[in-house]
């Protein structure tokens, strides 16, 4: 892929304008053109098709695309097509058998199709017979829409009317349905005035024809990673397993299609200890045991390596589970978790140290029977100060006693409180549909949000040192499970605007919840991110809509001074009165269009990077 990237390393003071420069000045005549290059933002509406009399809208993926060819040029295709990425093999096009009339199309009988990865037009290879964008859909899933699209006749004398317009925009009629003999096949080209998608839509907006739909493909109901285990995880990709309500899932797989995480954003873990050593778990080189005071971590139980693969399990690796922001490296901060003198205050130290030490986000899928003032002003010290002074975005598992929710999860409005939701799209109860009848997630006034609290697969200590003989653990339960979804999307949404602060950060997610379940969900004092109920909070996760909503919107940031190093881009990036200093090394990374008024400085010893 094309980039321009820009490095100004700098022995003085220095302040740059970056718009309207000359040749002399920092940015040459190309970058600026770049600059300029429009591109699509996630979940921004491009195109859309008709189901049921109403538009469903889809954004174009411009780096994806479906491609027909003959059967005999394949070899030729491979070898002048050696630097493209092919998605999937080569498959031959077979249309239904029970299309009557199906005849070998002009173009031959054997045609073959593949997706393939470039934001190329490819029309102009004669090996190409047809090409067509992939799409994102509202819900964040993959979506391919091949040659073919579907027309339904009025009646059967309409096939005059079909025929005409076949004609009229060079689509050739493949045939109709034994079963459904209104229902017919229609196939584009090259030389169609238009995609399939177009051309369904043209065919339906002349209301000449009861109905027109084109060939949807959406093979990612299988999955979107390779992990083994993943067909299990209904938390990331709903499909009814468990007895589930498909599609009830925290849209993991449209995430995906926007980013796993940034090496930059760091997701301490307060618990048992994490297995630093797990072969599928992304872990950071810094950890500490509250007990002893010194680092490395210690394995103090199994519930920690249980707790950080649901958010840092190396994703799409052909191994094990899938973690939700596996590209963000989990700090494991230990401790015994059992009643002991000076107890709180090791807790405490471990979320000084988390703050400290460059965490982002502090998980804790834990809670305590009484309130202690020293653990709450440790963690108020991090949502206050962490982040130099942006906050630490602090998650808390709200207990599993059916109950109200418990300390610390309801002792400061800034921690994120999160229930136990089941694979049916409930409050996990004693008489939810997933049969632990022996617990439920706690609810009440202070819950935030709900997230998957049942059957969760995740990593295990290894061996028989776990909960059970292997790697992984396929059942991990209670809110101590939720906790950990909200703490890995808190984590993705700073991937993407690590300038946010953590109030931001619980707003996003507060606000782009689903509202799941039959539960009346309602406008409540002192809520103000929507509609909210006491036993489901603002509803259940929604990992895609808040990371793309961060996504689709500007990076704007205005009089900051930058300390030390910090990440940002991938949208259009506007700053104002910027400081970089203490030899701190800014990265700008933008997709669209990227702004930088005066002053902007870069003191002595830091470093500026723009990439595009």
């Amino acid at each position: 892929m094309r980039y321009t990237k820009i490095i100004v390393s700098v022995l003085f003071f220095i302040s740059l304008a970056f718009v309207g420069c000359t040749d002399e000045q920092v940015l040459d005549n190309e970058t600026i053109e770049e600059t300029n290059i429009s591109s699509t933002r996630a979940v921004e509406i491009t195109d859309y098709y008709w189901y049921q009399g109403k538009k469903i809208g889809l954004k174009k993926n411009e780096s994806k695309k479906f491609i027909l060819f003959r059967q005999e040029d394949v070899m030729k295709l491979n070898a002048n097509f050696a630097n493209f990425k092919f998605t999937d093999s080569p498959s031959e096009v077979k249309i239904s058998p029970k299309v009557q009339n199906s005849k070998a199309t002009t173009l031959g009988s054997s045609l073959m199709w593949a997706s393939i990865e470039t934001s190329e037009s490819l029309m102009k290879y004669s090996e190409i017979l047809y090409e067509a964008p992939y799409f994102i859909t509202e819900d964040g899933y993959e979506l391919g829409i091949s040659h073919l699209f579907y027309v339904k006749l009025n009646a059967k004398e309409d096939v005059e009317e079909l025929t005409k317009m076949a004609a009229d925009f060079n689509v050739e009629i493949i045939g109709n349905n034994e079963y459904m003999p209104l229902w017919y096949t229609l196939g584009c080209t090259k030389s169609s005035k238009g995609n399939a998608l177009e051309l369904a839509n043209i065919f339906y907006e002349s209301n000449s024809f009861a109905d027109a739909h084109p060939d949807l493909m959406t093979a990612i109901i299988t999955s979107c990673v390779n992990d083994t285990h993943f067909n299990s995880q209904w938390n990331l990709l709903n499909t009814g397993q468990n007895n589930g309500t498909f599609g009830l899932d925290i849209r993991y797989c449209g995430t995906r299609s926007i980013t796993s995480g940034s090496n930059g954003i760091i997701v301490a873990v307060i618990d048992h200890g994490i297995q630093l050593n797990h072969p599928d778990m992304n872990v950071h080189p810094i950890s500490y045991d509250t007990e002893t005071g010194t680092s490395p971590s210690i394995v103090r139980g199994n519930h920690g390596t249980a707790c950080g693969g649901i958010i840092g399990a190396v994703s799409n690796n052909n191994l094990g589970v899938a973690g939700i922001a596996s590209n963000s490296p989990l700090m494991s901060i230990s401790n015994n978790l059992i009643s002991a003198p000076d107890y709180n205050q090791k807790v405490a130290d471990g979320f000084n140290f988390a703050t400290t030490n460059g965490a982002s986000v502090i998980s804790n899928s834990w809670f305590s029977p009484t309130p202690q003032a020293i653990l709450t002003d440790a963690i108020q010290n991090a949502i206050s100060n962490g982040r130099n002074g942006r906050g630490c975005v602090v998650v808390f598992a709200t207990g599993n006693d059916n109950s109200a929710v418990r300390y610390p999860a309801n002792a400061i409005p800034d921690i994120i409180a999160v229930g136990a939701m089941s694979p049916c799209g409930e409050r996990k109860s004693p008489t939810s549909c997933d049969g632990e009848s022996w617990w439920g997630s706690n609810f009440g006034t202070t819950l935030d949000i709900v997230a998957p609290g049942v059957f969760i697969p995740t990593t295990d200590r290894t061996g028989s040192a776990g909960y059970s003989s292997g790697d992984y653990f396929l059942t991990f339960n209670g809110t101590s499970s939720a906790c950990p979804h909200v703490a890995a999307t808190a984590a993705l949404i700073l991937s993407e605007n690590p300038l946010l602060t953590q109030r931001q950060v619980a707003d996003i997610i507060e606000s782009t919840a689903q509202k799941v379940g039959n539960y009346s969900y309602s406008s409540t004092s002192g809520r103000p991110n929507g509609t909210w109920n006491q036993e489901m909070g603002y509803g259940l996760l929604n990992t895609f809509a808040a990371v793309a909503k961060v996504k689709s919107e500007t990076l704007s940031f205005s009089n900051q001074s930058i300390y030390s190093n910090l990440f940002a881009g991938k949208w259009n990036v506007v700053a104002n009165n910027v400081s970089v200093s203490n030899n701190a090394h800014l990265t700008l990374n933008f997709g669209e269009q990227i702004t930088i008024n005066p002053p902007f400085t870069v003191n002595i010893g830091s470093q500026l990077s723009i990439y595009r």
